[in-house]
Protein backbone atom coordinates (compact mmCIF):
# COMPACT_ATOMS: atom_id res chain seq x y z
CA UNK A 1 0.00 0.00 0.00
CA UNK A 2 2.50 2.27 0.76
CA UNK A 3 4.31 1.76 -2.58
CA UNK A 4 1.40 2.24 -4.47
CA UNK A 5 1.17 5.95 -2.15
CA UNK A 6 4.65 6.78 -3.43
CA UNK A 7 3.97 5.94 -6.74
CA UNK A 8 1.19 7.91 -7.24
CA UNK A 9 2.41 11.06 -5.23
CA UNK A 10 5.94 10.36 -7.98
CA UNK A 11 3.26 10.69 -10.96
CA UNK A 12 1.38 13.57 -10.13
CA UNK A 13 4.12 15.24 -9.37
CA UNK A 14 5.94 14.40 -12.93
CA UNK A 15 2.91 15.48 -14.28
CA UNK A 16 2.93 19.02 -12.54
CA UNK A 17 6.79 19.19 -13.87
CA UNK A 18 5.73 18.30 -17.41
CA UNK A 19 2.93 20.95 -17.04
CA UNK A 20 5.15 23.36 -15.69
CA UNK A 21 7.44 22.71 -18.72
CA UNK A 22 4.99 22.44 -21.23
CA UNK A 23 3.65 26.12 -19.88
CA UNK A 24 7.05 27.81 -19.75
CA UNK A 25 7.15 26.49 -23.10
CA UNK A 26 4.30 28.00 -24.48
CA UNK A 27 5.35 30.93 -22.77
CA UNK A 28 8.61 31.47 -24.90
CA UNK A 29 6.43 30.52 -28.10
CA UNK A 30 4.03 32.89 -27.25
CA UNK A 31 6.87 35.65 -26.31
CA UNK A 32 9.00 35.15 -28.97
CA UNK A 33 5.48 35.19 -31.47
CA UNK A 34 5.11 38.36 -29.65
CA UNK A 35 8.33 39.67 -30.58
CA UNK A 36 8.15 38.76 -34.11
CA UNK A 37 5.13 40.33 -34.26
CA UNK A 38 6.38 43.36 -32.71
CA UNK A 39 9.86 43.60 -34.84
CA UNK A 40 7.41 42.82 -38.15
CA UNK A 41 5.34 45.56 -37.42
CA UNK A 42 8.30 47.81 -36.86
CA UNK A 43 10.34 46.74 -39.67
CA UNK A 44 6.84 47.93 -41.62
CA UNK A 45 6.84 50.96 -39.99
CA UNK A 46 9.78 52.22 -40.42
CA UNK A 47 9.09 51.09 -44.03
CA UNK A 48 6.12 52.72 -44.61
CA UNK A 49 7.66 56.09 -42.81
CA UNK A 50 10.68 55.59 -45.44
CA UNK A 51 8.74 55.32 -48.14
CA UNK A 52 6.27 58.18 -47.51
CA UNK A 53 9.32 60.17 -46.66
CA UNK A 54 10.98 59.60 -49.92
CA UNK A 55 7.29 60.35 -51.48
CA UNK A 56 7.67 63.28 -49.95
CA UNK A 57 11.07 64.38 -51.29
CA UNK A 58 10.23 63.19 -54.87
CA UNK A 59 7.26 65.92 -54.48
CA UNK A 60 9.20 68.59 -53.48
CA UNK A 61 11.87 67.55 -55.87
CA UNK A 62 9.46 67.39 -58.59
CA UNK A 63 7.67 70.48 -57.33
CA UNK A 64 11.09 72.19 -57.64
CA UNK A 65 11.51 71.60 -61.01
CA UNK A 66 7.90 72.28 -62.26
CA UNK A 67 8.55 75.95 -60.54
CA UNK A 68 11.82 75.99 -62.36
CA UNK A 69 10.67 75.02 -65.42
CA UNK A 70 7.89 77.60 -65.04
CA UNK A 71 9.58 80.32 -63.64
CA UNK A 72 12.46 79.91 -66.90
CA UNK A 73 9.38 79.51 -69.34
CA UNK A 74 7.70 83.03 -68.27
CA UNK A 75 11.56 84.35 -68.14
CA UNK A 76 11.69 83.40 -71.93
CA UNK A 77 7.81 84.94 -72.27
CA UNK A 78 9.59 88.44 -70.98
CA UNK A 79 12.52 88.13 -72.55
CA UNK A 80 10.74 87.67 -76.08
CA UNK A 81 8.66 90.23 -75.03
CA UNK A 82 11.25 92.65 -74.47
CA UNK A 83 13.20 91.56 -77.25
CA UNK A 84 9.94 92.40 -79.37
CA UNK A 85 9.40 95.53 -77.62
CA UNK A 86 13.29 97.03 -78.05
CA UNK A 87 12.70 96.10 -81.73
CA UNK A 88 9.30 97.90 -82.17
CA UNK A 89 11.16 100.99 -80.58
CA UNK A 90 11.50 103.52 -83.30
CA UNK A 91 14.20 106.32 -83.30
CA UNK A 92 10.12 108.37 -84.08
CA UNK A 93 9.38 106.62 -80.46
CA UNK A 94 12.42 108.60 -79.06
CA UNK A 95 11.82 111.52 -80.54
CA UNK A 96 8.68 111.42 -79.36
CA UNK A 97 9.52 111.30 -76.01
CA UNK A 98 12.28 113.86 -75.75
CA UNK A 99 9.47 116.38 -77.68
CA UNK A 100 7.02 115.05 -74.61
CA UNK A 101 10.13 115.82 -71.87
CA UNK A 102 11.35 119.11 -73.27
CA UNK A 103 8.21 120.45 -72.98
CA UNK A 104 5.89 118.75 -69.69
CA UNK A 105 5.71 121.10 -67.60
CA UNK A 106 6.04 124.41 -69.34
CA UNK A 107 3.77 126.86 -68.30
CA UNK A 108 1.20 128.84 -70.84
CA UNK A 109 3.73 131.89 -71.03
CA UNK A 110 6.80 130.08 -71.99
CA UNK A 111 5.18 128.11 -74.45
CA UNK A 112 3.59 131.29 -75.99
CA UNK A 113 7.01 132.84 -75.91
CA UNK A 114 8.85 129.45 -78.09
CA UNK A 115 7.10 130.32 -80.72
CA UNK A 116 8.61 133.69 -81.34
CA UNK A 117 11.94 134.34 -83.12
CA UNK A 118 14.13 137.58 -82.82
CA UNK A 119 17.63 139.24 -82.69
CA UNK A 120 19.79 140.26 -79.70
CA UNK A 121 19.74 143.10 -79.78
CA UNK A 122 15.60 143.70 -79.94
CA UNK A 123 15.52 140.91 -77.01
CA UNK A 124 18.60 143.07 -74.86
CA UNK A 125 18.26 146.64 -76.06
CA UNK A 126 21.96 146.70 -77.12
CA UNK A 127 23.20 148.65 -80.13
CA UNK A 128 25.24 145.19 -81.31
CA UNK A 129 25.26 141.99 -79.68
CA UNK A 130 28.88 140.78 -79.74
CA UNK A 131 28.78 138.34 -76.80
CA UNK A 132 26.33 137.24 -74.45
CA UNK A 133 26.52 138.18 -70.81
CA UNK A 134 24.37 139.31 -68.14
CA UNK A 135 21.85 141.31 -70.20
CA UNK A 136 21.33 137.83 -72.67
CA UNK A 137 20.57 135.96 -69.21
CA UNK A 138 17.85 138.30 -67.60
CA UNK A 139 16.05 138.95 -71.06
CA UNK A 140 15.56 135.13 -71.67
CA UNK A 141 14.42 134.33 -67.80
CA UNK A 142 11.55 136.73 -68.90
CA UNK A 143 11.33 136.38 -72.53
CA UNK A 144 12.52 132.77 -73.01
CA UNK A 145 11.80 133.16 -76.95
CA UNK A 146 12.65 130.15 -79.38
CA UNK A 147 15.40 131.95 -81.01
CA UNK A 148 17.76 134.23 -82.02
CA UNK A 149 18.55 135.35 -85.38
CA UNK A 150 21.93 136.69 -86.03
CA UNK A 151 23.52 138.76 -88.77
CA UNK A 152 27.20 139.26 -90.20
CA UNK A 153 27.74 142.62 -87.81
CA UNK A 154 27.46 139.98 -85.03
CA UNK A 155 30.49 138.43 -86.29
CA UNK A 156 34.10 139.74 -85.33
CA UNK A 157 35.71 136.70 -85.57
CA UNK A 158 35.12 132.78 -85.51
CA UNK A 159 36.23 132.90 -81.94
CA UNK A 160 34.02 135.53 -80.44
CA UNK A 161 30.87 134.18 -82.35
CA UNK A 162 31.35 131.02 -81.45
CA UNK A 163 31.72 132.25 -77.55
CA UNK A 164 28.55 134.15 -77.67
CA UNK A 165 26.94 131.35 -79.01
CA UNK A 166 27.88 129.45 -76.72
CA UNK A 167 27.12 131.23 -73.63
CA UNK A 168 23.82 132.40 -75.27
CA UNK A 169 23.21 128.43 -74.97
CA UNK A 170 24.15 128.25 -71.40
CA UNK A 171 21.26 131.43 -70.33
CA UNK A 172 18.64 129.76 -71.93
CA UNK A 173 16.45 127.30 -69.97
CA UNK A 174 15.42 125.94 -73.12
CA UNK A 175 16.72 124.60 -76.52
CA UNK A 176 17.07 127.67 -78.70
CA UNK A 177 17.27 128.03 -82.53
CA UNK A 178 20.65 129.45 -83.62
CA UNK A 179 19.76 131.15 -87.32
CA UNK A 180 22.21 133.02 -89.36
CA UNK A 181 20.29 135.31 -91.68
CA UNK A 182 23.42 137.15 -93.79
CA UNK A 183 26.43 135.53 -95.38
CA UNK A 184 29.38 136.43 -93.07
CA UNK A 185 32.75 136.07 -94.50
CA UNK A 186 34.63 135.68 -91.39
CA UNK A 187 32.75 132.07 -91.01
CA UNK A 188 33.28 129.11 -92.56
CA UNK A 189 30.43 128.38 -95.23
CA UNK A 190 29.64 124.92 -92.34
CA UNK A 191 28.10 127.04 -89.64
CA UNK A 192 27.28 124.44 -87.71
CA UNK A 193 31.16 124.12 -86.35
CA UNK A 194 29.76 127.65 -84.46
CA UNK A 195 26.74 126.49 -83.11
CA UNK A 196 23.94 127.47 -85.74
CA UNK A 197 21.88 124.75 -85.96
CA UNK A 198 19.17 126.64 -88.14
CA UNK A 199 19.15 128.70 -91.72
CA UNK A 200 16.71 130.44 -93.37
CA UNK A 201 15.44 129.25 -96.82
CA UNK A 202 14.17 130.91 -99.41
CA UNK A 203 11.23 129.81 -101.43
CA UNK A 204 10.20 126.80 -99.26
CA UNK A 205 13.27 124.90 -99.18
CA UNK A 206 15.02 123.02 -96.09
CA UNK A 207 13.27 123.48 -92.36
CA UNK A 208 12.25 126.90 -92.68
CA UNK A 209 10.09 129.29 -95.29
CA UNK A 210 10.30 132.76 -94.35
CA UNK A 211 7.28 134.92 -95.95
CA UNK A 212 6.10 138.22 -95.06
CA UNK A 213 2.50 139.25 -94.27
CA UNK A 214 -0.01 139.02 -95.85
CA UNK A 215 1.20 136.37 -98.26
CA UNK A 216 1.11 133.55 -95.85
CA UNK A 217 -2.58 134.22 -94.90
CA UNK A 218 -5.33 131.43 -95.75
CA UNK A 219 -2.22 129.56 -96.92
CA UNK A 220 -1.15 126.06 -95.30
CA UNK A 221 2.01 123.56 -95.46
CA UNK A 222 2.34 120.38 -94.27
CA UNK A 223 6.26 120.55 -94.72
CA UNK A 224 8.80 121.94 -92.47
CA UNK A 225 8.17 125.21 -89.57
CA UNK A 226 6.75 127.68 -91.32
CA UNK A 227 8.16 130.96 -90.04
CA UNK A 228 6.16 134.47 -91.05
CA UNK A 229 8.56 137.53 -90.38
CA UNK A 230 6.01 140.38 -88.63
CA UNK A 231 6.65 143.96 -88.33
CA UNK A 232 4.47 147.00 -88.39
CA UNK A 233 3.34 149.72 -85.47
CA UNK A 234 3.52 148.11 -82.48
CA UNK A 235 -0.56 148.35 -81.17
CA UNK A 236 -0.84 146.28 -84.40
CA UNK A 237 1.47 143.74 -83.51
CA UNK A 238 -0.25 141.45 -81.56
CA UNK A 239 -2.79 141.19 -83.78
CA UNK A 240 -1.00 140.76 -86.52
CA UNK A 241 1.39 137.92 -85.19
CA UNK A 242 -2.45 136.37 -83.84
CA UNK A 243 -3.21 136.08 -87.60
CA UNK A 244 -0.37 134.67 -89.18
CA UNK A 245 0.00 131.97 -86.88
CA UNK A 246 -3.64 131.07 -86.80
CA UNK A 247 -3.21 131.19 -90.44
CA UNK A 248 -0.39 128.37 -90.31
CA UNK A 249 2.64 130.01 -88.80
CA UNK A 250 4.71 128.03 -86.75
CA UNK A 251 7.43 130.74 -85.67
CA UNK A 252 6.39 134.78 -85.35
CA UNK A 253 10.08 136.93 -86.58
CA UNK A 254 9.47 139.81 -84.73
CA UNK A 255 12.71 142.75 -84.75
CA UNK A 256 11.29 145.36 -83.05
CA UNK A 257 8.57 145.90 -80.57
CA UNK A 258 9.03 142.03 -79.56
CA UNK A 259 7.76 142.15 -76.22
CA UNK A 260 4.82 144.24 -77.27
CA UNK A 261 4.12 141.80 -79.62
CA UNK A 262 4.82 138.37 -77.03
CA UNK A 263 2.62 140.45 -74.34
CA UNK A 264 -0.03 141.38 -76.92
CA UNK A 265 -0.30 137.27 -78.02
CA UNK A 266 -0.14 135.88 -74.62
CA UNK A 267 -3.29 137.84 -73.27
CA UNK A 268 -5.03 136.91 -76.32
CA UNK A 269 -4.55 133.47 -75.76
CA UNK A 270 -4.77 133.11 -72.05
CA UNK A 271 -8.39 131.70 -71.42
CA UNK A 272 -8.82 130.15 -75.05
CA UNK A 273 -8.68 126.27 -74.89
CA UNK A 274 -8.75 126.30 -78.39
CA UNK A 275 -5.96 128.93 -79.21
CA UNK A 276 -4.11 127.23 -76.17
CA UNK A 277 -4.51 123.37 -77.86
CA UNK A 278 -2.83 125.39 -80.57
CA UNK A 279 -0.15 126.46 -79.07
CA UNK A 280 0.65 123.29 -77.44
CA UNK A 281 0.53 121.77 -81.00
CA UNK A 282 3.01 124.76 -82.41
CA UNK A 283 5.85 124.00 -79.68
CA UNK A 284 5.49 120.54 -80.41
CA UNK A 285 6.12 120.50 -84.15
CA UNK A 286 8.83 123.30 -83.40
CA UNK A 287 10.49 120.88 -81.14
CA UNK A 288 10.62 117.76 -83.14
CA UNK A 289 13.00 119.66 -85.26
CA UNK A 290 14.93 121.06 -82.47
CA UNK A 291 14.77 117.57 -80.82
CA UNK A 292 15.72 115.79 -84.27
CA UNK A 293 18.66 118.01 -84.55
CA UNK A 294 19.90 116.98 -81.61
CA UNK A 295 19.73 113.33 -82.75
CA UNK A 296 21.09 113.97 -85.94
CA UNK A 297 23.91 115.16 -83.60
CA UNK A 298 24.52 112.42 -81.85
Amino acid sequence: MAKKKKSSSASRRELRRQRRIRNQVLSYVTLCILILCVAAGIFFAVRFVTGWISDKRHEKELEKEMAAMAEAEQSGEEDGAEEQEAESYTEDDLLDEMVNASIAGMPLEDRVAGLFLTTPEALTGVDLAVKAGEGTENALAEFPIGGFVYAAANVQSAEQFTQMLTDTISKSKYQLFLIMDDEAELLAEDLSVYGINMEFADKGEGTFRTVTLPSLLGERTEEGLVTVQVSGEEDALADACLEAWQNGAHLLYVEEGIQTAYLGMLERIQGDAELEAQVNASLEAIYRVKCCSTLDES
